[in-house]
């Protein structure tokens, strides 16, 4: 019994390297990444235009979670390779939308419509302006400064809002914006519908259907 439980301590030790020696090298990630963000820079050269939804036979506006959450990893791509061209084609997003969110609506509490906050956080951190948070935190503001916490009804909520919150915190020293962020997290893992995290499972629930 013994020796088992070493060779089983022995296999588990032995799988961060195997793991690891699976993963391509960093330099080929970020090649992947540059690539692929090229090319989606080339299909889409304007930031500011509409997004068909065909089923729907719609138009959305183009600051709402279908672009922010783009958004989100061409800045997290610009931290580590600064290229300007990201730079400016954010900045271009943020400023064409005068760095508000959908309809420009400062009382949303939808996170589909506040997401695009994430980057323009991102931005006032590389170059601050006063106009790029002046909306993002009245919105901000008018969450911390409200009761509820039952929001996040689905779990991408949590990925659009949460960090949103964070980033408020960590830019202002202001413990109110991860107090409320970590409360409406709580709210939708442990209560909606009985919480959507399934613990027997180690997964979540998309929400409460």
């Amino acid at each position: 019994m013994k020796k088992l439980l070493l060779l089983a301590l022995a296999a588990l030790l032995a799988l961060p390297s195997i793991a690891a020696e699976q993963l391509p090298p960093r330099k080929k990630t970020l090649e992947t990444l540059i690539k692929v963000n090229d090319h989606y820079l080339k299909k889409h050269p304007d930031p500011l235009l509409g997004i068909p939804y065909y089923s729907r036979k719609k138009v959305y506006e183009a600051n709402i979670w279908t672009r922010a959450v783009y958004f989100e990893g061409l800045m997290a791509l610009h931290s580590i390779y600064p290229d300007n061209r990201y730079y400016d084609y954010a900045y271009k997003w943020g400023d064409g939308f005068k760095w508000g969110m959908r309809r420009d609506d400062t009382t949303t509490r939808n996170a589909d419509n506040y997401c695009c906050g994430q980057t323009y956080v991102d931005l006032y951190r590389l170059t601050p302006e006063p106009q790029m948070l002046t909306k993002t935190k009245a919105c901000m503001n008018m969450l911390i400064n409200t009761p509820q916490v039952d929001d996040w009804t689905w779990i991408d909520a949590i990925q659009m809002g949460m960090p949103l919150l964070a980033k408020m915190s960590a830019l202002t020293g202001d413990q109110r914006y991860n107090e409320k962020a970590w409360e409406m997290y709580e709210w939708s893992r442990n209560t909606l519908a009985g919480g959507l995290y399934n613990e027997k499972e180690g997964l979540w629930w998309r929400d409460k259907d």
